[in-house]
């Protein structure tokens, strides 16, 4: 469960009480909370439940980006449906889960045994209550929204149910696990309104979408309880615990080993076998936190890396996890951090920034490069690290970290922008975020050899290694992962270690039309979907490719929308109707969909918003998708 300080809504670390009393009355509040954070029960195993008559569900959980620092809420119920009617439960308790930070990751949810046969629909319950929403206002500064409903009125619970596909429904047997991916869809799900910067309005009408098809392009976070581990065998078993939480999700976890993977235990970093010796050394219930792929053969979880005991969550240790904006010397200005104090069981979500102090007695480590050697100067500005030490109080109105007698990990860092030259093994290009905040957060004085030679965003150099480059060419939206130049010695700026096949972007298409509207699509037949750009109520809409936003009223003509054949697509239709309960209908072909659709909209439903993900071919003017989602008004 994500944090909460003193009442049940997470406040801001803004005006800090000593620590230890500080940690007194957070453990007194979240005491007085209801939630997932400090139950030990293990989910509960349906009546009845034998090896014959019960198979293994496999839940993931990840987001579509929106323009949220934070979104916290409280997921209270996901339930399976069977086709005979039949409904099981698979959260053994209440979750506090922060969708933002889904963005670049998958969060394996639970692995749990529910009775045999076809489950035809899963339904999740958000309680909006004790939400925390924090919004970039434009400035790179988080703030606190204000969440109302699609009729302005204030969130309470909201709970929607997602129809799968009748060619595609989750079929649970004995032998094999089943598994069932859901995306909460922030981008889709809420609008944001600025026109008051201070005080944030999001509207909320939530999109879940799920599929037993699904196409992993995000690494999988699996959270666990170390159970038993077997060197021979090159595995080790857990107990699910997905994000915070203090209760067994479910069914113990095989996680799948290489001689190549990293490994970092109480802040030392092995490889392979002398990794998972170090691993076999633990206690039984030591957390543990791998990452990693899902073979869609047989469902089994194979780790790239995995952190383990004290480098989870510190163990004497306080931890901040968070960018970092700015460096002074051994000072560093970490913002949108999160701090979890140690031994509570919760991290707080600070939107005020945190300095951050190192020294030479600063152990740091490297996620995923065990024979790395990083000094104090490796963390730079752009940098995303997990720093483990003492939380302190605030000086200069900002709280304050100090990691000299700690640890500090360097974590991947996603990078965005546009390229301006390529070269061999070299790209220079036109920063636009680090660690999916914008450009203009950073401040980059003290990255370059000279002051001369400081990191230039409008022209950020980037060493590749052996990532391919052939389809690379001048304005090529990229995004990539990796690592920024130690402090003080640029250039280059960044190391890319791994990317998101930057050579094709994926872009984002949003079309909003008001209350609604029925003449948002031109037309409709099995070629695709027409969008309507002459139609008065279509909003300022517009088509996303990495940083760069094509607005929709520019095109010189309607586009159109059509299916991606190269792979698994997922369409979905959410209607609203008055006094009806929210409901989302998903489709793996686009037949279906059009049909669907051309259906529904009988001249007096209404299209409120279209989103689709995949490609737009400007010559054409033609957005080949792999999901779209059309939200209607009944």
């Amino acid at each position: 469960m994500w944090s909460q300080i003193l009442s049940c809504r997470p406040q801001a670390l803004g005006r800090r009480l000593p620590l230890r009393l500080g940690a007194t009355l957070l453990a007194l509040g979240l005491a007085a909370c209801s939630g997932g954070g400090y139950t030990t029960a293990a989910a509960p195993t349906p009546t009845g439940c034998t090896p014959s008559t019960c198979g293994a569900a496999v839940l993931t959980l990840t987001d579509a980006a929106g323009d949220f620092t934070s979104y916290t809420v409280d997921v209270t119920s996901l339930k399976l449906t069977r086709a005979d009617g039949a409904v099981v439960e698979t959260l053994p308790a209440k979750t506090r889960i922060d969708f933002a930070q889904l963005v670049n990751l998958t969060e394996f949810l639970t692995s749990t045994s529910i009775p045999n046969g076809d489950y035809v629909s899963a339904t999740m319950t958000v309680d909006y209550t004790n939400a925390a929403v924090y919004v970039d206002n434009g400035t790179g500064t988080p703030v606190l929204a204000t969440l109302v409903d699609g009729s302005g009125k204030p969130l309470t619970t909201l709970t929607l149910t997602v129809q799968l596909d009748n060619r595609n429904h989750l079929v649970v047997a004995p032998g094999r696990p089943a598994r069932l991916a859901l995306d909460f869809n922030l981008a889709a799900s809420n609008s944001v309104d600025l026109t008051n910067p201070a005080v944030p309005v999001v509207t909320v009408k939530p999109l879940i979408v799920a599929t037993v098809v699904p196409v992993d392009t995000k690494e999988l976070r699996l959270r666990g309880t170390l159970v038993s581990t077997d060197q021979a065998a090159s595995t080790y078993k857990i107990n699910v615990r997905p994000f915070r939480e203090m209760v067994d999700a479910g069914d113990p976890v095989v996680v799948h080993t290489t001689a190549t993977t990293a490994f970092e235990i109480n802040g030392t970093a092995s490889v392979g076998a002398a990794g998972l010796m170090a691993l076999a050394a633990l206690p039984a219930g030591s957390l543990t936190v791998a990452f990693g792929t899902i073979s869609s053969a047989d469902e089994g979880f194979t780790a790239a890396r995995v952190l383990a005991a004290t480098s989870v969550d510190g163990g004497p240790l306080d931890r901040l996890h968070g960018t970092v904006i700015s460096r002074t010397g051994d000072s560093l200005l970490v913002r949108s951090g999160w701090i979890l104090l140690h031994g509570m069981n919760d991290d707080v979500f600070s939107p005020r920034d945190v300095t951050l102090t190192i020294a030479d007695t600063t152990v740091f480590t490297v996620a995923g490069q065990p024979t790395a050697k990083p000094t104090k100067s490796w963390p730079s500005i752009g940098s995303q690290i997990t720093a483990f030490g003492t939380d302190g109080t605030g000086t200069g109105g900002n709280p304050t970290f100090d990691a000299t007698s700690g640890r500090l990990r360097l974590e991947l860092t996603s990078l965005s922008g546009v390229a301006t030259a390529t070269g061999s093994a070299q790209l220079t290009l036109r920063l636009q975020s680090l660690g999916e905040r914008s450009v203009s957060v950073f401040n980059f004085a003290g990255t370059g050899q000279t002051s001369l030679m400081n990191s230039n965003p409008a022209s950020y150099i980037v060493t590749t290694g052996t990532l391919p480059l052939t389809s690379v060419g001048v304005n090529a939206p990229l995004r990539m992962f990796g690592f920024v130049q130690p402090f003080g010695t640029a250039p280059p700026d960044f190391n890319a270690r791994t990317l998101a096949d930057f050579s094709a972007v994926e872009a984002l298409l949003d079309a909003g039309f008001g209350a609604g509207s029925t003449a948002a699509l031109a037309s409709i037949n099995s070629s695709g979907l027409v969008l309507n750009l002459s139609d008065p109520l279509l909003g300022n809409g517009g088509i996303r490719t990495g940083p760069v936003v094509l607005g929709l009223k520019t095109l010189a003509s309607n586009p159109t929308l059509v299916p991606d054949t190269t792979g698994p697509d997922l369409f979905a239709i959410r209607i609203s109707a008055m006094g009806q309960p929210e409901e989302v209908e998903m489709f793996n072909t686009f037949t279906d969909f059009e049909t669907a659709l051309a259906m529904k909209l009988n001249g007096t439903v209404k299209v409120e918003r279209i989103y689709a993900l995949g490609h737009y071919d400007a010559a054409s003017n033609t957005f080949t998708a792999r999901q779209i989602a059309v939200i209607l008004q009944g």
